[in-house]
């Protein structure tokens, strides 16, 4: 896959969200939860005394809400337009923000089932996307 030299990345080896980013490279989606309390965290925050475990997440949710985006609004994303960004819930209940694929723009709805699936960007840099759940 080629970029335009303007696409916006991920900070991979940001010491908080890492972790997230390099369980993602390898096609696992892992989000932070509280020991304490039960509850995950997104995006990911600092353990207090060992509190937050990562644990990994089924990749079924539906989209909570969306919007087509249609006119490029950074240079990189000019030749991708149209295109979905959605909120998804997943079964588990965070919520996570990213692109539904392999799917007419027209057919995104809210309520809709989606599974996870990757998006490799660069050797290090792997996106948690998703499409319509089969």
């Amino acid at each position: 896959m080629t970029l335009h030299p303007d696409t916006p990345l991920p900070d991979v080896d940001d010491p908080i969200a890492g972790p997230f980013w390099e369980f993602c490279r390898k096609h696992e989606l892992r989000l932070q939860r509280s020991r304490s309390t039960g509850r995950f965290v997104f995006p990911p925050r600092p353990g207090y005394a060992g509190d937050f475990e990562w644990v990994r997440m089924s990749g079924r949710g539906r989209v909570r809400t969306f919007i087509i985006t249609r006119p490029p609004f950074l240079p990189a994303f000019a030749q991708k337009v149209p295109f979905v960004i959605a909120v998804i819930e997943l079964d588990e209940g965070p919520r996570l923000v990213g692109n539904v694929l392999d799917c007419p723009i027209e057919e995104v709805h809210v309520g809709m089932p989606v599974e996870l699936c990757f998006q490799d960007l660069t050797e290090r840099v792997t996106l948690p996307q998703w499409r319509p759940a089969r």
